[in-house]
């Protein structure tokens, strides 16, 4: 048997970028990788998320890195990563977790009538160009340094029939999936690897309380027969980031319980 060979040691490339880091499973990803000792920046939509998610986070200052800033704006995002760079160095691992889901007002009408062209662009705009400018922004330096992760967070809304996401939230995690495909394929020969987690129901601010009607339906429909934790994806994605998954390229690995298997 051929083994593989000995994983380098890319113990110098430790800073992270989180997208929407302040809240469910992004502040779960950005308490992972605190634990592993990376430095962590995230960016959240507002100032008041912004501090919340620090007054949760338990670490020295020089670890931790935040704003409010909107991911569809490159000028924000191009200062936001430029004051990253002047604080520690090059980004090695970008997490594109960043996403809205609109709620249907009407639960007797249908999503497509209910869809404004303005919804629409709004949605598309935060959950797939913003993973795009970031990608595209941070790429030359990675390709530089020769090593980096990419890890783009989707949904199983964007791999089967979305029972419960919108036309927009569905649309948008199926092009995260044709964009992290399109992305690895480009930047595997420069030592760059990009994936894409696709969770199901995972209990969060954005899916509501257990409770509630919508998660009780759901619930009935995942084999394991129970809800996925944020903190469990967070573990997938500190995996994807490590030296250890360097052969993992343009797989979307979906993390539903059984509730999708293809």
């Amino acid at each position: 048997m051929v083994k593989p060979e000995k994983l380098p040691d890319h113990s110098d490339r430790r800073v992270v970028l989180v997208t929407g880091g302040a809240r469910g499973i992004g502040l779960w990803i950005v308490r992972r990788f605190l634990a592993d000792g990376y430095r962590v920046a995230f960016v959240a939509t507002t100032s008041e998320h912004v501090e919340r998610a620090l007054n949760m986070l338990s670490c020295s200052k020089n670890q931790l890195f935040a704003e409010a800033i909107d991911v569809t704006r490159q000028n924000e995002v191009e200062g936001f990563v430029d004051r990253i760079r002047a604080r520690w160095g090059e980004i090695a691992i970008l997490v594109n977790n960043a996403g809205i889901s609109p709620k249907r007002l009407d639960q007797r009408e249908g999503w497509l009538s209910q869809t404004s062209l303005e919804e629409w662009t709004h949605v598309i705009d935060v959950n797939l160009n913003g993973p795009f400018i970031l990608i595209r922004l941070l790429a030359p330096a990675m390709i530089a340094i020769g090593f980096g992760r990419i890890i783009n967070i989707g949904s199983l809304a964007g791999r089967a029939m979305p029972l419960i996401a919108g036309p927009h939230y569905a649309a948008s995690k199926a092009g995260l999936v044709g964009l992290t495909r399109a992305a690895a394929r480009d930047l595997a020969p420069h030592g760059i690897t990009v994936n894409c987690i696709a969770p199901g129901r995972v209990l969060s601010d954005m899916t509501g309380p257990p409770e509630a009607a919508v998660n009780r339906s759901a619930l009935s429909r995942i084999p394991v027969g129970r809800f996925g934790e944020a903190e469990e994806v967070a573990h997938v994605a500190a995996f994807l980031a490590s030296p250890m998954a360097g052969f993992i390229t343009g797989a979307t690995i979906d993390i539903t319980g059984g509730e999708f298997a293809a």
